[in-house]
């Protein structure tokens, strides 16, 4: 870490790591307070009694949690209750976790991210996303404020992950029948994702 330019507070490993190609273990690197990560140093290879090791980045749930925190806190200027993420996050380009995130009273899911790895930092986005019973809700919402009336119920085949284009489909239940609707995500400005809905061909 010293010699790619970064001083860590401290090296704290769970493991040993066994010399057998392939075995791994886990380090907590501490560069600042409010920058901690977990690489995941897996062996190469072995030569005699030298043990060469390879480093990928990782961040355990508890790293993830107060990431995660930092950044809605930071993104919706309000103040973070508590995170609690599904698991860590790997430092792989694509790579995602599922969070809970409490904020003023409100619980919000979020869906992490990874955007980019370089060397042991990852960066990673925090997705807003509408449960299944959100997306219903929101849909009747809507459909009462263009029809004047509340259909009697609506069913989502999934969560809405706001990001532009993604969809998911609904049925709605009125007194005179179903209509099924494709939700589409048409922006995303802060916490909050706007959608257009159109009947499903």
């Amino acid at each position: 870490l010293a010699k790619a330019g970064e001083k860590p507070q401290s090296v704290t490993c769970k493991d040993d790591l066994i010399g057998e190609v392939g075995k791994t273990a886990r380090c907590e690197v501490v560069i600042s307070p409010t920058n901690s990560f977990e690489p995941v140093i897996t062996v190469t290879g072995v030569d005699g009694s030298t043990i060469n090791y390879e480093m990928s980045p990782a961040l355990s749930k508890e790293q993830l949690e107060k990431g995660v925190s930092r950044m809605v806190a930071d993104a919706s200027h309000a103040q973070v209750a508590s995170v609690s993420c599904e698991s860590g996050l790997e430092g792989k380009v694509g790579a995602t976790a599922h969070c809970e995130v409490d904020s003023g009273g409100v619980k919000l899911r979020r869906t992490v991210k990874v955007n980019s790895v370089e060397g042991l930092m990852l960066n990673f986005d925090v997705v807003p996303v509408l449960t299944r019973e959100e997306v219903a809700s929101s849909l009747l919402d809507e459909l009462q404020r263009q029809l004047g009336r509340r259909p009697d119920s609506a069913q989502c085949t999934g969560e809405l992950e706001g990001e532009v284009g993604n969809t998911v489909d609904c049925t709605v239940v009125t007194a005179s029948g179903t209509a099924a609707f494709t939700l589409t995500v048409t922006n995303v400005t802060g916490g909050s994702i706007n959608y257009s809905y159109a009947p499903r061909r």
